[in-house]
């Protein structure tokens, strides 16, 4: 019989009003929403780990920080991945027609800054070869 392999995902919404607070909340160890998010995923106890609702940092040390905290919590991932989202990403239009440019709803995909509410995956096992599409522009 094969190993079973858990796979979950799960929005912890793990936004903030900017870049990198985020980092400092999971750091600090004592935000209440960070402590309730490391004792659902925990629990979870998955192999493979899809966030949703993370913001994202150019050195990947808010997933980072929290895998760590994961990782005090008995629950280890070696292997992360997070990507730059769209989110944030201005357009330089006015794509809601309020008159009003660098919002967030002008961006590629809504967000306050660049990297808001982005994805993370952490995994027990190590990722294969990882393509980008957050530069892709729908039609």
């Amino acid at each position: 019989m094969a190993d079973t392999l858990r796979i979950a995902t799960y929005n912890p919404e793990l936004t903030r009003a900017g870049p990198g607070l985020l980092l400092q909340a999971i750091r600090r160890r004592h935000d209440p929403q960070v402590q309730a998010v490391v004792a659902v995923l925990a629990r979870l106890d998955a192999d493979v780990l899809l966030l949703t609702g993370i913001d994202y940092d150019y050195g990947q040390e808010a997933v980072a920080a929290l895998a760590e905290a994961l990782g005090e919590a008995g629950v280890d991932y070696p292997h992360v991945l997070a990507l730059r989202p769209n989110t944030g990403m201005q357009t330089g239009l006015d794509l809601d027609g309020n008159g009003v440019l660098g919002e967030a709803r002008d961006a590629q995909g809504y967000g306050r800054f660049s990297g808001s509410g982005g994805m993370a995956i952490l995994s027990r096992r190590p990722f294969g070869a990882v393509r980008n599409f957050s530069g892709l522009l729908w039609r």
